[in-house]
Order: structure tokens, then sequence, then C-alpha cells
């Protein structure tokens, strides 16, 4: 009797510690490997990437944040001064990590469902991982194009993959993380379709909402239609129209501060306006950043002398959105009719274009 009493008492209290651990927050308990004392680590929580969550310090290799969230949530760790990071799942729970100094992308975290949610689906995509890393090493600037249309084409390859996790986990929200990040990339009617799976509590969150705005508000605008004109704020605070600069040819160029490949295309575009800007060539930059210093400084560095605008949404950019924007880099060349008559079109294409609309005529 009095084992079973025992028994009984056991399972309450560590009943009552796991309840207070999911009602009373999160604790993320870390080991940082290799780190020394006093480095500080820093917590950021998404969509509030750019803003400090949590800060602490390494002690004895170890390293401890307490919280409370309202829903899951992505975290992302980092050390101080330095690329060593980690994303992952937070909720509230006891999280624990495992990471190395040097290597804090490959550690390990303990704790979270929705962490092994997204890892179960990154287990899925690891074969198109890995032929994406292989076609980024082999890009020089004769393949690049070439080479970037096969990369179209795998990152749908991926999308699909995730559609079907969506459709077997309706409940996670790595499945809405990935709905809302494939949005633009999908258009609204495939996006409808997927966003059916999930159910009503991932509907009513904040990107639940922003994924049923997107279905309503996107155009899926196309080569032949007419454009839908653009006013945001440039990077002095003043709201610019696309139509008060359009010429006769304008290309609307998406982009971001954070954005690798966009800036490697940059030079290049950067060329192409000096020769034909007076010739009537002009570029409506549209920025998918979210914070305006870092949006400013890309600017300066790669000299972009056309006007540049941002509502400082990011991928929830109204513009972005209305256009069918499925991921960045993309653009649109619209005519002086203002008819789009070209779209995702760089480089070398881009190139050859301007020179039949300009210097063969």
């Amino acid at each position: 009797m009095k084992y079973i009493i025992t028994v009984i008492l056991l399972t309450i209290i560590i009943s009552s510690c796991h309840n207070k651990s999911k009602n009373g927050g999160y604790l993320i308990n870390g080991i940082a490997e290799n780190v020394s004392d006093s480095t500080k680590v820093l917590l950021y929580l998404y969509p509030k990437i750019d803003e400090i969550a949590d800060s602490t310090f390494v002690i004895n290799e170890e390293f401890q944040f307490k919280g409370n969230l309202s829903r899951p949530r992505l975290a992302h760790l980092r050390i101080i001064e330095s690329r060593d990071d980690k994303t992952f799942w937070l909720e509230n729970q006891q999280i624990d990590f495992i990471g190395k100094k040097g290597n804090f992308f490959n550690g390990r975290i303990k704790g979270s469902e929705t962490q092994k949610e997204s890892e179960l689906l990154l287990k899925r995509k690891d074969s198109i991982f890995k032929e994406m890393e292989k076609l980024e090493a082999k890009v020089t600037e004769k393949n690049r194009d070439s080479l970037f249309e096969i990369y179209e084409k795998m990152q749908d390859v991926e999308i699909e993959i995730n559609n079907k996790f969506i459709q077997d986990y309706p409940n996670s929200y790595e499945s809405l993380t990935r709905l809302n990040w494939s949005k633009e990339r999908m258009g609204s009617e495939k996006t409808s379709i997927v966003f059916s799976y999930l159910n009503s509590e991932l509907k009513s969150t904040e990107e639940g909402k922003a994924i049923e705005e997107f279905i309503s508000n996107n155009r899926n605008l196309k080569i032949g239609d007419k454009f839908v004109d653009i006013e945001q704020a440039n990077i002095k605070g003043e709201m610019t129209k696309l139509s008060k600069i359009h010429k006769n040819y304008t290309l609307i160029e998406f982009w971001a501060s954070w954005c690798g490949p966009c800036r490697s295309f940059n030079p290049e575009l950067v060329e192409q306006y000096k020769l034909y800007k007076d010739k009537g060539f002009e570029i409506f930059g549209v920025s998918l950043d979210t914070d305006k210093e870092k949006w400013k400084k890309a600017i300066k560095k790669d000299g972009l002398n056309w006007e540049n605008v941002s509502d400082l949404k990011g991928a929830n950019n109204q513009a972005a959105v209305t256009y069918g924007v499925r991921d960045i880099p993309d653009n649109l060349l619209i005519n002086e009719k203002g008819v789009i008559i070209a779209r995702l079109i760089r480089g070398q294409k881009l190139e050859e274009k301007l020179k039949e609309l300009f210097d063969d005529k």
C-alpha cells in the first residue's frame, strides 16, 4: 500500500512539473561547448528577427533563457558578433540545446514537438537540398542564368514536398509557416487549396490572416496585363508612385538587402541603367526589407541610382502581394502603354531585350 501511494505521489509531482513547464513558459537549457565564459548569447523571436528578444551569458559552457509564449514561434540563437547561430522552434516546454563553438547551426534541439515536425520535413527535402548545393557550387558568370532556371524548378519541387507535409500535418505551426513563406511563389489559386488543409486555429493566427489576405488580393499579374500602380515610401520617407516615374520602358525590380542573388545581379543592372536611362529606360525598385537602415546601406553600397521604395513589411509588401511575387529576385518589364511585356528577365536576356528595344530600332 505504501508503495502504491509513493508511486501515485511521484506521478502527481512529475505531472505538476510538466504542467508548470507548459503553463509557466519555456526554459532553454543551453550547452555551448568550447565557448568562453562571459560570452553573450542572443535570442531572437520571429517575426521580429531584427530585435533582440533576450540575452544572457555563457558560464561554464552553459546558458539559460526563460520566458513565455502565447504560441510556438521560430526562435534564433546567436553568439554575439559572430555568425554562430541556430534557428529552431520554441514553445512553452523545457528545450535542451547542445552546440559547439563555430557549429551552432548543427546543434541539437530537444523538447519541442514542432521542432520534431520541422526536422521531419527537412529529412523529406534532404535530397533536393543536396542538389541545390551542387548547383550553387557550379555557378559562374557564364552559366548563371541557365543554372538559375534549374534552381527555380527545384524550388517548385521543394514546394510540392512542403504541400504534402502540410496535408499530413494540418495542426503544425511548421505547416503554417511553410505556406506563408511559399504563398507568393505558388499564387493565390494554389495557396487557397493548400490553406484549406490547415486547422481553424492556425487559420485564425496572424500568419493565417496574412495568407487569407493574399488569397483575396493577389492578382497574379502576367505578361499582357496592364500594370497596377505602386505607391510606397522612398528612402527619404517621401511617398512615390510608379506612374510618376514611368518612362518608355520601366523595370519593376523586387529585391531586398538580405537577398544574395538579388545583390549579385545589381552590378549588371547598374551598367544597363547607365546605358539606357537617357533613351527612356527606367528602373523602379521595390524592397522586401523590414530594416530601413540595412535597406539604405544596400542601396548606397550597390550604387542603385534609381527610385527605390518599400513599405518595410518584408514578404508581405503590398506591391509584392499585388504582383504575385513568388520569390526574389523577381521583376517585370512594362512598355510605354503600361503593359507587362516580360517577367523574370535578367542577365543576358535583359541585355538582349534592351538592345532590341533601344539599339535595333
